[in-house]
């Protein structure tokens, strides 16, 4: 049922038959930019860039009186009735947007035009609350011209549109029902006369981002693609506006015609609140709500929307009558589902009206092996998962698309809250509901709400942690390259058969292996990692497959070929057994060959359940030890749920031949039982050795073992730097790369006497002061550089010209980006490509720096241990202000085989 819901795909590059730009000739002065992707005969498939638009909505009798309406509205606003008195250049085309009427003959009729694109970061607030702002996504159209003489939108665009849906259907695209919206576009905007020709378009929505992603979580985009471009394989890549130049999308005056027919809408109740006169804020009470509900295994916003959508379709709820949808968003109670799970969880309902007096809700069971749900959601409606009453909250209105404006759904929140504090009302404060009316076909004037739960007699307060206003969002919300897949691997060869029990990320599922025999061959080692070894334990099942039975009789490898990771042998650097193992091919499970080699085995393994990562590329060992740890640390989060897993070792699987550059790779964890007592998020006690380092080291993966971190303290702020080995006096660490902005200075005296002088200048770049004037979200830590001299050159050193340089090591998501000039010239930004090696020692307390150095020094030259002598690296974890005694510092000079990152 779901694939038939919502399907399209979007196209970066053009194939089969395409053109070049069309616009130009039917668009002069402002229009929006968009890509012809490809055409057929009849009609072609745009991408319309992500745009600011203004629009206006009327409901009318009359197609052509509505519309007419509307275009006064607009060219009111385009003449001077916005907030600034501006008069704004008319842009082309003019779009209505509007779909036949269904149980009644009036019919809600949009109009919107595009703003100028310099105008996106100053937007003209209109006078007149009809008027809109409305962000529109990169968006998929089927378009199809026609000519007219009229600029009013009349019967013939009613006509046109029938026909074209018709089209579409004849030609097996994929689209949303022939009673979906469709949008005449027109290209000359005059009003002077009636009689002169207007180059006319129909379109139809295919796609956007929020749909494909959902398909693509759902491994569905093979039946998505129009089908002009159903042989492409290129890759899919959407580009977002950025929040910074987003307006905020709030409404003075809500909707009243955001549910009609042929959706079931509920019956509502709306009051005004006592006290506020802000018409945007209403209180609402639902009657007669039918919910479907799905608590969706994730830590992120976007994944909950694409986890839920498939289960939710395939539960019977009918599209067409759907009313809304809901995405609940709670901040986690960290005493129920402890400190290193998600800091929110989320509930998703699609709801419509029909039912009784009170809610009817629809639990979704979940049939898989220790999934539950998490006990904060439990103990939001004291043991339910749904408000089972009839629901009544304090709702505000905001417009656009919600999943493309994380940053207009916790402003709009917190301004509802705030305004509700302001007048004492009582409210449950650890949750928001998002609330969407209109289907992603529709573009313009789209109606969505805020809602908080009502509290009248505030007697629901205690053990509610309150809501942060930040909606966390996976890495596939901004990634663009594509996500991995099987392909055709097994269809050109023979797999180990298995079957997706549950999906949980983008590119993270449970999956279960079907009962069968498997191949197996041993060799002693130290490191499953490097590829002597690994080819040493793979040399005997080669000699096997290749006909070293007593059958001679070859064998054709099944994919993938695994090797299994001890974690905790690796971690204790003791020799483990490294281990290949591959799938029995079904006409030889019952009785494979008998080994000739004792170094070859096989074993049947019963049905289990695993959970799955895959990734493409080159074999790495860093990039694949990284993805083994962002794999455990997403499983860690996931513990509130019921998912745990084996972390004592994983099987590392490859499914291409080993000679091929560009590989696909998987990661298995197998599922266990969860434990009692546990499931909050916390993890079990691990050994960890003692060394040079102050504090326990976390997180091991093969031998290696992360610096400690404080609690909060994320991969984002603070990337990971591993203990590779640990000495009785120093450690050999691994750094990840992270671009740094940095800032050289001579000072008198050690840094921590003179760190205004030495940070402010980093400072002032993050607010503005670079070549761009561009503030920058600085989110990364602080780094000082010591420069090292050797005992002649502090002979000559002067008191005030030892040099420092203060880092602002930045977040991972500002590695692949260009990132402002700094006007000053003893600023630079510091580009670093890849991890490098180095050797520390932590230490415990204040202003350590100098002894921090000349301690390290001592210590890797009493050691003969190689280092690049040019600088050393100070940095903390810890936040400014943690108690001198507490904080641990971290002093490290890099490796002389990494010398290049020592000089930079």
């Amino acid at each position: 049922m779901a694939s038939k819901v919502l399907l399209t795909i979007f196209l970066l590059v053009c194939v089969g038959a395409c053109h070049g730009d069309t616009n130009s000739n039917i668009c002069t002065g402002d229009c929006p930019e968009y890509e012809l992707l490809c055409s057929t005969p009849e009609y072609d498939v745009r991408r319309l860039k992500s745009a600011l638009w203004v629009s206006t909505t009327v409901s009318h009798l009359s197609l052509s009186q509505a519309s007419g309406r509307a275009r006064k509205r607009l060219h009111d606003y385009f003449g001077g009735a916005n907030a600034e008195r501006r008069k704004i250049s008319f842009t082309a085309p003019t779009v209505t947007q509007t779909r036949e009427p269904s149980g009644s003959p009036v019919r809600e009729v949009t109009v919107a035009m595009p703003l100028p694109e310099e105008m996106r970061k100053n937007v003209p607030k209109p006078t007149d609350p009809r008027v809109v702002i409305d962000l529109v996504p990169e968006t998929i159209m089927y378009v199809k011209k026609f000519e007219g003489r009229s600029p009013r939108v009349g019967f013939v665009a009613d006509l046109e549109a029938r026909n074209f849906f018709k089209t579409l259907y004849n030609n097996k695209e994929t689209f949303h029902g022939t009673d979906g919206y469709y949008y005449v576009a027109q290209y000359d905007s005059s009003t002077d006369s009636h009689d002169h020709r207007v180059h006319n378009e129909i379109w139809v929505f295919s796609t956007n981002e929020r749909t494909y992603k959902w398909l693509e979580f759902d491994d569905l985009t093979e039946r998505a693609l129009p089908a002009c471009l159903r042989n492409h394989t290129g890759p899919m890549v959407w580009e977002k506006m950025d929040q910074s130049d987003i307006p905020l999308l709030t409404r003075e005056q809500c909707s009243t015609t955001y549910c009609e027919a042929p959706k079931k809408c509920p019956k509502v109740e709306i009051k005004e609140v006592k006290g506020i006169d802000d018409k945007s804020i209403v209180l609402k009470q639902y009657k007669g709500l039918r919910t479907s509900v799905y608590v969706p295994p994730t830590c992120y916003y976007d994944t909950a929307l694409h986890a839920s959508t498939g289960p939710l379709l395939e539960s019977g709820v009918t599209p067409r009558e759907l009313a809304m949808s809901v995405t609940v968003v709670m901040e986690k109670r960290e005493e129920l589902d402890g400190k290193n799970s998600c800091q929110k969880f989320f509930k998703v309902l699609l709801a419509s009206g029909g039912g009784k007096e009170n809610t009817e809700d629809t639990e979704l069971e979940v049939d898989n092996n220790g999934y539950k749900v998490p006990e904060t959601v439990k103990a939001l409606h004291h043991g339910r998962v749904t408000n089972t009453a009839e629901p009544t909250s304090y709702s505000k209105c905001f417009g656009g698309n919600a999943y493309y404006e994380p940053n207009t759904i916790t402003t709009t929140a917190k301004m509802l809250m705030d305004r509700l504090r302001e007048k004492k009302k009582c409210f449950l404060g650890d949750h928001i509901s998002i609330v969407e009316f209109h289907p992603q076909s529709r573009l313009f004037d789209r109606h969505n709400e805020i809602n908080v739960d009502v509290d009248l007699d505030c007697s629901d307060q205690e053990g509610r942690p309150p809501f942060t206003f930040h909606l966390p969002v996976s890495k596939a919300y901004s990634r663009s390259e594509v996500k991995p897949s099987l392909g055709d691997q097994c269809t050109t060869h023979e797999c180990a058969n298995y079957t997706i029990a549950m999906r949980l990320q983008n590119n993270l599922k449970t999956i279960e292996y079907a009962p069968g025999s498997w191949f197996y061959s041993d060799s002693p080692s130290k490191s499953c990692w490097k590829r002597e070894h690994f080819h040493k334990a793979m040399n005997p099942l080669f000699s096997y497959l290749n006909g070293k039975n007593e059958d001679n009789r070859n064998i054709e490898l099944a994919r993938p070929l695994h090797v299994y990771l001890d974690l905790v042998g690796h971690k204790r650097n003791e020799v483990v057994n490294c281990t290949v193992s591959t799938w029995v091919p079904e006409e030889l499970a019952d009785s494979p060959p008998k080994p000739i080699d004792d170094k070859v085995y096989f074993a049947r393994m019963t049905k289990r359940r695993w959970f799955q990562s895959l990734m493409k590329g080159k074999y790495d060992i860093t990039a694949i030890k990284q993805h083994l740890v962002e794999m455990m640390e997403e499983l860690d989060k996931l513990k509130p749920f019921g998912l745990e897993y084996d972390a004592d070792g994983a099987w590392f699987g490859a499914y291409d031949d080993l000679d091929k550059e560009e590989r696909l790779f998987e990661f298995l964890f197998e599922q266990t039982t969860p434990k009692e007592g546990r499931g909050d998020g916390s993890s079990e006690d691990t050994d960890s050795e003692e060394g040079g380092s102050e504090g326990n080291l976390t997180e091991p993966t093969e031998e290696r073992l992360a610096l400690p971190k404080p609690e909060g303290c994320n991969e984002q702020t603070c990337p990971t730097v591993y203990v590779t080995k640990n000495h009785s006096s120093y450690m050999e660490l691994e750094v990840p790369p992270r671009k740094a902005v940095c800032h050289k200075v001579t000072l008198c005296g050690p840094p921590e006497t003179s760190g205004r002088k030495l940070l402010l200048p980093l400072f002032q770049y993050f607010k503005g002061d670079n070549s761009e004037n561009k503030a920058i979200s600085d989110t990364g830590f602080r780094a000082i550089n010591i420069k090292v001299y050797t005992d002649e050159e502090e002979k000559s050193l002067g008191p005030c010209e030892r040099e420092y340089r203060a880092c602002a090591v930045l977040s991972e998501e500002y590695q692949d980006k260009e990132l402002p000039k700094p006007n000053r010239e003893e600023m630079s930004i510091m580009p670093m490509e890849k991890p490098y090696h180095a050797y520390g020692i932590s230490m415990k307390g204040r202003d350590i720096s100098s002894d921090g150095t000349r301690n390290l020094l001592k210590v890797l030259d009493e050691a003969n241990v190689e280092y690049s002598k040019t600088w050393v690296r100070v940095f903390s974890y810890d936040q400014p202000f943690t108690d001198p005694k507490d904080k641990i510092t971290h002093v490290f000079a890099v490796a002389s085989e990494d010398g290049e990152a020592g000089e930079t």
